[in-house]
């Protein structure tokens, strides 16, 4: 007797609190030992009736990290200079943030990169279209400075989940970070992150299995009951993996320190969004007559 069962279980919402996506490849768990079950006439359990289920464990899950990407980006006529204004912005930005009781171990460089700037440069008289041009009429580029960019990124708890007895941790929000950083020359603002720490995955990844198994197995034994049948083993169980999300805020850029400063002249509020994760499980279990001992 083969029986399939599909059975999703919508989880109420709960205040469980979930960046870098985080996936774990499928877990299959196979018994092929004869512990409390029966065997068929021809002593092997390749005859025994089997039950599927499938079950679905669902919650909502807020995240409890973010990261804040925010940058310097300077020019000047060689090199020289375009790295040296940046490095002063950039001294002025990390001590915003050390201003705010953030550690330098929260902060660190994500990119830095010094490049040339050019000019297209058209040939002064007008030219021939011919291919190719005559000598003096191709279109020359030509080196007109350089710029410099430094990209920084503070990575913080979300301020709901954070335990007030850590005093090293810092009350500050993505918001007052992106205020204070502009505010002391920072002319890119480029995205703000929040993201579920791997502790937090961990917590989710194991609740959100055992409700599932033990779904399953509710309802595996309603089912059996109707058979007037028991559950006797499990001959397979597979786990599917949970996604975590990553929700990205993309910014607008700054054009210069200025102008960032008057359009944030408000305080910044920017808000993490409560995401679905699931994970769905699906069991074979073995069945039996009634009376017989379970597994």
């Amino acid at each position: 007797i083969e029986d399939e069962e599909n059975q999703e279980i919508q989880q109420p919402t709960a205040a469980v609190n979930a960046t870098q996506t985080v996936t774990q490849g499928n877990e299959t768990i196979v018994d092929n030992g004869n512990f409390g079950r029966e065997e068929g006439a021809d002593g092997s359990l390749a005859s025994l009736s089997t039950l599927s289920i499938t079950s679905t464990s669902t919650a909502e899950v807020r995240p409890d990290r973010l990261s804040v990407s925010v940058g310097v980006e300077t020019n000047g006529t060689t090199a020289q200079e375009a790295v040296s204004q940046n490095a002063n912005l950039t001294s002025q930005v990390i001590a915003a943030l050390t201003g705010l009781g953030i550690t330098e171990d929260r902060i660190e460089t994500s990119s830095y990169s010094v490049s040339p700037i050019y000019e297209y440069i058209q040939p002064a008289e007008p030219c021939i279209q011919i291919y190719p041009p005559p000598p003096g009429c191709e279109t020359r580029q030509e080196i007109i400075g350089y710029r410099a960019t430094n990209t920084v990124s503070v990575t913080l708890d979300v301020p709901f989940f954070r335990v007030a007895a850590e005093s090293s941790v810092p009350d500050v929000n993505a918001g007052q970070v992106i205020d204070a950083v502009v505010g002391a020359g920072a002319n890119r603002v480029d995205s703000v992150t929040f993201f579920i720490s791997p502790e937090r995955q961990e917590e989710i990844r194991g609740t959100l299995i055992g409700e599932a198994i033990s779904n399953a197995r509710q309802r595996a034994n309603i089912a059996a009951e109707a058979l007037q049948m028991t559950i006797t083993g499990v001959s397979s169980a597979e786990i599917n993996p949970i996604d975590f999300p990553v929700y990205t805020v993309s910014l607008r850029e700054a054009t210069g320190a200025g102008e960032a400063a008057d359009a944030l002249s408000a305080p910044t509020q920017i808000l993490p969004g409560q995401q679905e994760v699931s994970t769905t499980v699906s069991i074979v279990f073995y069945l039996g007559q009634e009376g017989t001992t379970n597994g």
